[in-house]
């Protein structure tokens, strides 16, 4: 079974990232957000979703996060930066307080930013060391900016 760095710890992946539409779908299936809103009526017992770099989160406005365990945010590519957004809108604007996990092709060195927006978990594609990437997952000892752990600037916690 695949592993995982999930708060701050590297884990066996209990859960299945469905990435193709034909994949059966199981208790510990991660589906595509689109399916899962087209399916939703008859699509029950999953893990979570997962949302691609394009969807955005407002359609999650109104729905009930708690049944999710965890929501995946796919990163097409390094430099695409809208997971960001995503993670950071789940955790202030929605109040999602369970797993958020980055998904794909993110690198290690993003680690530091990627827990200041609110993700806790993190798959890699497989050519990651995630023995290397643990020692990048920390937190900066000191932001300027306010992040989801701590919102006030540093100049309002003096």
């Amino acid at each position: 079974m695949p592993k995982l760095i999930k708060n701050s710890e590297i884990i066996e992946n209990q859960y299945h990232w469905l990435q193709e539409a034909e994949q059966e779908v199981t208790a510990t299936s991660i589906v595509a957000a689109q399916k899962w809103l087209t399916e939703k009526d008859t699509m029950t017992g999953i893990a979570g979703i997962w949302l691609e770099a394009g969807d955005g989160v407002e359609f999650l406005e109104g729905v009930d996060l708690t049944q999710f365990d965890v929501i995946g945010v796919h990163f097409p590519a390094f430099t695409d930066g809208r997971g960001f957004s995503y993670a950071r809108l789940l955790r202030e604007r929605l109040n999602y307080q369970g797993e958020i996990r980055a998904l794909g092709n993110f690198i290690p060195d993003q680690l530091g930013y990627l827990l200041r927006v609110g993700f806790n978990s993190f798959q890699f594609n497989e050519n990651v060391d995630l023995e290397k990437a643990l020692l990048l997952h920390k937190s900066f000892s000191i932001a300027y900016q306010g992040d989801v752990s701590e919102p006030r600037p540093l100049f309002l916690r003096r």
